[in-house]
């Protein structure tokens, strides 16, 4: 870096070593989250473009996450700079299952790591200090997330490979935006912009990093690939291990969830965004859960007694009590 980071406290929005013109560009992004927010932040990426124009910046941002974590981003960044409004709820649902978890000793696997704000949280204290292993495909994005693997003391292990259904695959990679890289091609016109291999999640598993770790939760923001992903990890699946997935609002068919419900036989919980859990008994439940279609939901699936448990345990319920929520 050719100089020290603005630096972002994503609870108190305090922001520390910014010129006047960064300040007041990193202002004018907190008010556009606040404004937007109630229209699921559409069209946001154009207004941090835009501010980005006319407040130029060659410096970088680091978001304080916790006092032991801290994620470095580009400078108004099209997709990370929702975190410049104080206590802004991203993935809420993910972070309540954090937190939820805790204290269960689990290897964490992030799947689709990005610039590795999950990876982040659950190797330091407020995740429990888990051992991690970060999977990110595009290199440029993997380049960023060494760089916070080592702001962050190099406490998980990051991998520049793309999850699959089996190891060693060279595949293409596509998409211009670092938060929507894809192996599947989005139509037949598209071009690939970068390369990698696969690795499988029942490989990852079983990697040095997880020695003696029985229990697992595997987040998994892999653009398509789901289902394949799952389906292969035939190991992770009869053992303790939790799914969490993205299940986007554009497939009003719910193929994802389906495919987990009918072909692999795994329980599957809407994360919500209130801090609890429902079960889903019925995909048609899925339709008053995914109200937009420009956006992904989160799902936890496992045939595991003792993940099961445990999510129906935040309902209230147990596993052999458990009452179908109306469809």
């Amino acid at each position: 870096m050719n100089a020290d980071p603005i630096t972002v406290n994503i609870e108190s929005g305090r922001v520390f070593g910014a010129a006047a013109h960064e300040r007041l560009a990193l202002a004018m992004l907190r008010l556009a989250v606040f404004v937007m927010t109630p229209i699921r932040l559409y069209g946001f990426s154009y207004v941090c473009r835009l501010v980005r124009k006319l407040l130029p910046s060659r410096r970088k941002m680091v978001f304080e996450l916790a006092p032991d974590a801290r994620m470095l981003t580009d400078y108004c960044d099209a997709y990370w700079s929702v975190l410049l409004m104080p206590g802004f709820p991203y993935e809420p649902e993910n972070l309540s299952l954090m937190k939820n978890c805790r204290d269960i000793p689990y290897g964490f696997i992030d799947g689709g790591a990005n610039h590795g704000l999950w990876s982040i949280r659950m190797s330091g204290e407020a995740g429990g200090r888990k051992p991690v292993v970060a999977v990110e495909a595009a290199s440029d994005t993997f380049a960023r997330l060494e760089l916070n693997n080592a702001l962050n003391g190099n406490r998980f292990v990051a991998l520049n490979r793309a999850i699959g259904a089996v190891s060693g695959v060279p595949v293409k990679i596509y998409g211009a935006k670092h938060e929507a890289r894809s192996t599947v091609a989005p139509d037949a016109a598209a071009k690939p912009i970068l390369d990698t291999v696969t690795i499988a999640l029942d490989d990852i598993a079983q990697s040095a990093a997880f020695a003696g770790v029985t229990k697992f939760i595997v987040k998994l923001d892999v653009e398509g690939v789901e289902i394949d992903a799952m389906t292969a990890a035939t190991q992770l699946r009869s053992g303790d291990a939790l799914f969490v997935y993205e299940d986007h609002g554009s497939d009003r068919a719910h193929e994802t969830t389906r495919h987990v419900m009918e072909q692999l036989g795994m329980r599957v919980f809407w994360l919500g965004r209130d801090g609890g859990a429902r079960e889903i008994t019925d995909v048609r439940q899925m339709d008053a859960i995914k109200q937009s279609r420009r956006f992904g939901y989160d799902f936890a699936a496992s045939a595991s007694a003792f993940w099961i448990n445990h999510l129906l345990s935040i309902t209230g319920a147990r596993a052999d009590t458990a009452q179908p929520i109306a469809a």
